[in-house]
């Protein structure tokens, strides 16, 4: 009986009676698993990649309803003394978010058209209001003439009281430029009479190219769609008359606008809003309100950082929210006050009278967002002091004075789609009889790059994965062949003289099993390290992607998107590489050896051994 050490000694001396041949399988065989291990690395590096980054993107759509007609404006120009024709864009119908909505999409967030509300509290003011609520642009003022005139040209009036936006120092009981430039036939003025407006300064169509005093305009203050109150004669006991009820109404509502209303974003999800997706606003105490919330409609907000500190207000901290108006229509920078508060003459019914609370209700502080200014007059941007709340914490029955209405626009217009989803849902889109009144604008965070990039470089690995395979098959066959089935007669004279068939199974297994475990365990490794130094080599100036704001939360900033170095997935690609050779070489092995051993040993001897 031959023991053990025998049997691989035997099996090792085969080896190196054919060291070119083993020599050769050796290096075959590592460079094999070095491709193995190499595309096995990258092809895990690449799905744990996607893996990570496949929450951070997200893919938002807005739309904006084209105009479909034009109207055509005459307007007198006091300064040019001939009227100025403007063509404008209108809309001869507006379309509703049902109409994406129906279509064969998977929606994360269906489209929603978000309304603003203008709400009070006894909780905060303004940075206008804490300013003082000095302007000096635009003032409600009572002012009387120097001399009778009609004011078809600048003229010089005296100020006699401001009721809004006095200047520092004070413009009362000076003298100013009025004129009503924009009427061509202006009612006029008499000496010793007083008048009230609401004016602002003119600014653009000035009366000479030299510019000079800058006049002060009236404007005309809106009541419902169709009626107007202009400046006009302050008549004996005014204040009691129709007409300075109103305009008492409009002081008290441009004082309660500017100094003590915030505007109040309902939303579905807070990545639905530009300046979260896009990373001007993030929030930075707190936490941001969660999709249960959202959907529940919990009384929870989100509020500015300025507008917290101004009024001393923290996370968790309750304020009372007073909804008195809804704006289906601008956005809601289009009437801020760069220090906060709202700027606007449309917010009284049609009878001059000011609206009402609607709903109130008190709402925790979830968290506390800074944001970044685009600067100039972007309709994506937050308002100063602008309140985030979920849509479904109003009842939808409950809302009402509504003051503007208009269509989709990129600002106030939005959804959230499945990452991808771009191409599908512009084929679903173009079915629609509507599309051409419609556009669609996406944004996905950069997804659809990652992904191709992600998607070619699987391609890759699994290219690597295939040589490394073949070569390993290749070399492996190469290998049983010569050392197996061409040793068919060693293993029979092996047998003649007493070994059985465990031990000849050892003396042809121990050798090629030694060599596959030393030339597998040197190409893993070798593998791992190269993938290691590429990934850390590689430049990254096109592959990369920042989350730095993608969730709308500081403490993804330092997050990078692309494929990092694992060492769990250089190890675990090296363990997968090695054994799956190691036992693919050893089932091999078995499986031709007990053909051998099937074979009479008597009738091998007999055959004369191929060359």
């Amino acid at each position: 009986m031959i023991n053990k050490n025998d049997c691989m000694k035997n099996s090792i001396k085969q080896l190196f009676r054919k060291k070119w041949m083993s020599i050769l399988f050796f290096c075959i065989i590592m460079l094999g698993t070095v491709f193995f291990t190499l595309g096995c690395s990258l092809w895990m590096g690449v799905q744990d990649s996607i893996n990570r980054m496949k929450d951070t993107f997200t893919t938002i759509g807005t739309v904006t309803q084209k105009p479909d007609n034009i109207v055509t404006e005459k307007r007198w120009d006091a300064a040019l003394k001939k009227y100025k024709i403007k063509e404008s864009s209108n809309y001869t119908q507006i379309l509703d978010v049902d109409i994406l909505n129906n279509l064969d999409i998977v929606y994360m967030h269906k489209l929603e058209k978000r309304s603003f509300y203008g709400a009070v509290s006894p909780d905060f003011i303004t940075g206008y209001g804490a300013s003082g609520g000095t302007n000096g642009n635009a003032m409600v003022m009572e002012f009387s003439p120097l001399k009778d005139c009609v004011p078809n040209g600048p003229v010089e009036v005296e100020v006699k009281k401001i009721y809004w936006g006095d200047s520092e120092p004070s413009l009362v009981g000076q003298t100013v430029l009025f004129c009503d430039h924009y009427k061509k036939n202006p009612q006029p003025l008499e000496s010793g009479k007083r008048y009230i407006v609401f004016s602002m300064m003119n600014f653009m169509d000035q009366h000479s190219e030299e510019g000079g005093d800058i006049e002060y305009v009236p404007e005309s203050i809106l009541l419902g769609k169709d009626q107007v109150l202009d400046w006009g004669e302050m008549e004996k006991d005014f204040w009691n008359t129709d007409k300075g009820t109103i305009w008492k109404n409009f002081i008290y509502e441009i004082n309660r606008l500017s100094c003590k209303t915030a505007p109040v974003t309902p939303t579905g999800s807070t990545e639905l809003l530009n300046p979260f997706h896009n990373g001007r606003a993030m929030v930075t105490e707190g936490e941001d309100i969660c999709a249960e919330e959202y959907r529940d409609g919990s009384k929870v907000c989100l509020i500015s950082q300025t507008f917290a500190e101004l009024n001393n207000l923290q996370v968790e901290q309750k304020i009372k929210l007073q909804m008195y108006f809804t704006d289906d229509k601008y956005s809601t920078t289009a009437g801020r006050i760069s220090s906060g508060g709202m700027f606007r003459i449309d917010t009284l019914s049609p009878e001059g009278e000011n609206y009402d609370i609607f709903y109130e209700a008190d709402y925790m502080i979830k968290g506390i967002y800074s944001r970044q200014s685009t600067g100039g007059e972007n309709l994506d941007d937050f308002a100063p002091d602008e309140i985030i709340i979920p849509s479904a914490s109003v009842p939808e029955e409950k809302v009402r004075n509504v003051i503007a209405e208009g269509p989709m626009q990129g600002y106030n217009a939005s959804f959230q789609i499945e990452n991808g989803g771009i191409n599908d849902f512009y084929k679903e889109f173009s079915k629609l009889p509507e599309s051409s009144l419609l556009e669609i604008t996406f944004d996905d965070k950069g997804y659809e790059r990652f992904a191709s990039q992600m998607n070619n470089m699987q391609t890759i690995a699994i290219i690597i994965f295939l040589v490394g395979f073949v070569s390993v098959a290749a070399s492996s066959a190469f290998l049983l062949y010569s050392s197996i089935i061409k040793q068919r007669k060693r293993t029979a004279i092996e047998r003649a003289l007493g070994m059985s068939r465990r031990e000849c199974r050892a003396s042809l297994l121990t050798g090629i099993m030694l060599l596959t475990i030393i030339a597998a365990c040197v190409g893993g490794t070798i593998g791992g390290i190269t993938n290691e130094k590429m990934l850390n080599t590689a430049s990254l100036e096109e592959d990369y992607f920042s989350s730095m704001y993608s969730k709308g939360i500081a403490g993804n900033k330092d997050e990078e998107m692309s494929i990092t170095v694992n060492q769990n997935i250089v190890r675990n690609s090296i363990v997968f590489a090695v054994s799956a050779e190691v036992l693919g070489v050893f089932a091999m092995s078995l499986f031709l050896i007990g053909r051998n051993l099937k074979v009479n040993p008597i009738q091998l001897l007999g055959v004369r051994e191929e060359e």
